[in-house]
């Protein structure tokens, strides 16, 4: 994401904005977010899940071998593995995440994620508040 951009116009195109997992109180399993959204010619597929008080939650679901090409966000995130094991390229070097383990992002944090196979993640932006 170029610093001039929202997290919206980066997810245009690539995050369905459809109805939210759960209920009508915005609540929702972690195995509710599982399939919520389909890969697709080798990206995974994306579904905004929650959006409400500067925080948005967008669910990703990756087959083996999808690739999330090289791009920063302007707002810190938080990245939970949900099922699957994917990789995370940073700066630093290459991390592994797997179910349970939820990793924080600096806002502009250059990264790129490979699924070593199928995987649902959450990204929850943490947005500033109007």
């Amino acid at each position: 994401m170029n610093a001039d951009e929202s997290p919206e116009t980066v997810t245009a195109g690539l995050v369905d904005q459809g109805s939210t997992a759960g209920d009508s109180e915005g609540e929702a399993t972690l195995a509710a977010l599982i399939d919520q959204a389909d890969s697709r010619n080798g990206k995974p597929g994306a579904k905004a899940v929650l959006a409400v008080d500067g925080t948005k939650v967008v669910a990703f679901e990756f087959a083996t071998g999808d690739v999330l090409a090289d791009h920063a966000a302007r707002h810190p995130v938080l990245i939970q593995v949900i099922r699957g094991r994917v990789e995370f390229t940073l700066p630093d070097g290459p991390i592994t995440l797997e179910p349970g383990q939820v990793l924080h992002l600096t806002p502009m944090l250059r990264h790129a994620v490979t699924a070593l196979e199928p995987t649902t993640l959450t990204v929850t932006m943490l947005l500033p508040r109007d």
